[in-house]
Order: C-alpha cells, then sequence, then structure tokens
C-alpha cells in the first residue's frame, strides 16, 4: 500500500490519532507509526494494528515519561480495534 491509502484510512476512522512517522520499502508502506495521547500506535504493512503505552504505573509514581526513547516494537501487541480493512475504503 501507498503512504497515501494508509492516511485516507486512518483518517477515516474518525479518531484523533496523530501520524508519526511512515517506514517504506521500495516506495510502499513498510510500518506506519502514530499515537493518541500516551498510547503508540503501529501498523504493518498490511493495516494490522499493534498499540503499546509510553509510560508504565508502579504504585503512584509514573515512570518511563519520554518512552519514545526506549521503545521497540517488541512492546506493541495486536490491537483488532485500530486494525485497517482497505477493501471498505
Amino acid at each position: 500500500m501507498k503512504t497515501q491509502d494508509f492516511e485516507d484510512a486512518i483518517i477515516k476512522m474518525n479518531s484523533r490519532i496523530v501520524l508519526d512517522e511512515v517506514k517504506l520499502n521500495k516506495g510502499h508502506v513498510r510500518r506506519f507509526h502514530g499515537h493518541i495521547g500516551t498510547t503508540l500506535i503501529m501498523w504493518d504493512e498490511k493495516g494490522k494494528g499493534y498499540t503499546c503505552r509510553l509510560y508504565t504505573v508502579q504504585g503512584e509514581e509514573k515512570m518511563h515519561h519520554d518512552a519514545h526513547v526506549g521503545v521497540t516494537e517488541s512492546c506493541f501487541e495486536p490491537n483488532s480495534k485500530y486494525d485497517i480493512h482497505f477493501e471498505n475504503i
């Protein structure tokens, strides 16, 4: 899929997703990253959604306020709420 296909599909989700980064492979999307508040969202090349929290709460202390620095793809878990169904666009 092309970047514009992903952007259009995400906009049609009617959410407050902020688009952050696109990783391309030969002109096609390999990974698309965005966020809503403290939740990072990643889509793979097929539009499958994954989410990761920007921080963890332990007791009353919040840790990793600037967690963007240490976020890796291993923290993302599948979340069908953000799956993109391109055939419906």
